[in-house]
């Protein structure tokens, strides 16, 4: 099991995955947390999130989840990364509301919900209730 460091959460470019299928959506929150600072290990699919973790980013902050992903659904692949990476922050963005979420991951401190659409700062926002160190545009 990969745990990342708490050194990783609050170094001045944390690593953020994001996994989103929406090509323009993964494009702007890719530039949104580049311009916080950070670095990002960009995803399209559940199965390429699980890779890019097993392909030893290790150093990852925290991941930024779209629920509506085409090969399996955005808490089922949260569930899985929490198993991988035992603490790791996660914000699930949705366009649905906190229902939609598995029962035990609403229930996590380390996971925020965020609703589509938001903006740069609320999801700065968001990384920082969650201890990452990120700096809002």
């Amino acid at each position: 099991m990969i745990e990342p460091s708490t050194d990783d959460r609050t170094t001045s470019q944390p690593c953020i995955l994001v996994v989103e299928d929406d090509f323009l959506v993964r494009m702007v929150t890719v530039d949104a947390l580049e311009d916080m600072g950070c670095r990002v290990a960009e995803a399209g699919s559940a199965t390429e999130a699980v890779a890019k973790v097993d392909d030893g980013c290790a150093n990852i902050a925290a991941a930024v989840i779209d629920v509506g992903l085409p090969d399996r659904k955005g808490d089922a692949l949260a569930a899985e990364l929490r198993a991988m990476c035992e603490g790791l922050p996660i914000v699930i963005v949705s366009g649905y509301g906190e229902a939609e979420l598995a029962p035990q991951l609403a229930a996590d401190a380390m996971v925020r919900l965020l609703g589509k659409p938001y903006q740069s700062n609320e999801l700065a926002a968001s990384l920082q209730s969650l201890g990452v160190a990120v700096s809002p545009d």
